[in-house]
């Protein structure tokens, strides 16, 4: 991995999780600091963040995060379920045992993750599994798009105890590989679709 795609990962989770608030406005110099990085595969992340519409640059200022409404992320999650349930399908009907090998190790570090609490890492992972559906369901162009989508999500609900969703969500993937390994599509449907609710929930 380079260090740009470094960079752009541990940038991934942090918004996600929070770490990067709307209502702030960061530089590339403050997260390359903050990353323990150099500027130059920071700022070529956030240029990468720019495009994907993830992120918008403020003249002299830095970056900032565009704002996602609650109606963001319901259509947001509208247009995820419409690739994730045709690619699902495509692996269940293929039962592909390198390709149920990779989700089932993408989905244990997602657990690991979870259950140390550690939520980047459970981002990183969860990113990854989601990934590899679209990407051996329907193609590179197609996980392309759906990734894009996913990182301009955010994690919505407002939890005490955000660990157990994450361990719960975690608990899914691997529900994913057991259906998708047993060729049980309408299952598998259902349950991605569940799964992807974990940001409007």
């Amino acid at each position: 991995m380079s260090l740009r795609e470094t960079a752009l990962e541990e940038i991934r989770s942090a918004i996600a999780v929070g770490d990067l608030g709307e209502d702030r406005i960061f530089s590339a110099a403050g997260l390359a600091k903050t990353l323990g990085m150099s500027l130059s595969p920071v700022r070529e992340a956030m240029m990468s963040l720019v495009s994907d519409g993830t992120v918008e640059a403020v003249p002299n200022r830095g970056y900032r995060l565009v704002p996602v409404t609650h109606a963001d992320l319901d259509e947001i999650l509208r247009l995820r379920l419409l690739l994730a349930g045709p690619a699902v399908r495509a692996l269940c009907e293929a039962r592909d045992e390198g390709t149920l090998a990779d989700l089932r190790a993408a989905a244990t570090d997602a657990t690991t993750a979870a259950e140390a609490e550690d939520r980047k890492s459970f981002f990183a992972a969860d990113r990854r599994f989601h990934f590899l559906v679209l990407s051996r369901g329907l193609g590179e162009k197609a996980a392309s798009i759906g990734l894009r989508l996913r990182d301009q999500s955010r994690v919505a609900h407002d939890e005490e105890k955000p660990q157990e969703a994450d361990r719960e969500s975690a608990a899914q993937l691997h529900g994913l590989v057991d259906l998708m390994e047993a060729g049980d599509a309408e299952a598998a449907i259902e349950l991605v679709d569940d799964n992807l609710r974990y940001f409007v929930a």
